[in-house]
Order: C-alpha cells, then structure tokens, then sequence
C-alpha cells in the first residue's frame, strides 16, 4: 500500500505576512483567494491525503475554520487525513519525521510533500534528517504564501516519488 501525504504549514504557505486581502473580493476570508486556490491544484494533481503540520493542529476551532475556508473556495476537500502530534512543540523537521516514522510500518511507502514557509533542510538544526527531507520540500515565500510556480515546483518533486 502506498499513501500519498501533503504536509501542510499554514502561516506564510495560506496565511501570507501580511494577510493580503482575498482576490475574491471576500475580506472576511480566513485566507486570500490565490493561495488556496493553488493549493486546490496541488490536491487535484497528487489526490494526496493532508496532514496539518503547522501549530494550528493544537485547537479543533482552528482546524474547522481552515477546513471551512477551503470548502468555501469550492474546493472538494475531505478534512484532514491527520495533523503532527499536537503536543510536539519542536523543529517543524522533526515533527514531521516522526509523524513519517510512527506511520511508515502501517502504510509501507509513502509519497509525500511538505509545504512549509520554514527552511526544512538547511541549518543547524534540520541537519539530522536532511537527507530524509532533500526532494521532498516546498518552501514558500512568507509573504507571498503559496503560489503557482510552488504547486509546479511540488508536482515535480512528487512524479520523481512516483
């Protein structure tokens, strides 16, 4: 069995710094209109399972509204698959390492893409599992959130997965 995941950040990746105004017009969005349209894409292209990686994972309020906002851009998303562990405050790097190591024995291969506005790879402290990480990080732009050439960029690293 082969599960497909989609590591998803929230801030700086569908939350750009500032928050800019949606392009729908809509200004009570939680997020603008251009980054979870792309990340619409992204799920179209992979049909991956997401796993909130990002510290909204710690309250359900939260995790609701996200899962509202992109349902309410017409996005056919199901929630969810699961989030890192809500009480792991540490790297985003090890998070998500853990996540993949805790379920690597259930589901065999996993495929999978980490969207996060964090480096994941270089410094310090990502040096432990760098090479783990090495093709299998977007790293967006803070203030621009997910864009376009970053879904391109993922759908490239995931067919060499495939």
């Amino acid at each position: 069995m082969v599960l497909k995941v989609l590591f998803l950040d929230i801030d700086g990746v569908l939350l750009p710094f500032p928050k800019e105004s949606s392009a729908s017009g809509d200004a009570d969005a939680l997020f603008p209109a251009s980054t979870v349209e792309a990340l619409g894409v992204l799920l179209r292209e992979t049909k991956a399972k997401v796993v909130l990686s990002s510290t909204w994972r710690v309250r359900e309020d939260f995790i609701r509204d996200i899962v509202d906002c992109i349902r309410g851009f017409g996005i056919d998303f199901d929630g969810f698959f699961d989030t890192t562990d809500p009480n792991m405050h540490s790297e985003r790097q090890w998070e998500i390492h853990r996540w993949l190591s805790d379920h690597q024995p259930r589901y065999g291969e996993i495929i999978w893409i980490a969207l996060d506005d964090e480096d994941l790879i270089e410094g310090e402290a990502n040096t432990r599992y760098r090479d783990t990480f090495r093709g299998h990080v977007v790293r967006t732009e803070s203030h621009k959130g997910l864009t376009k050439n970053d879904v391109a960029n993922a759908v490239k690293l995931w067919k060499l997965q495939l």
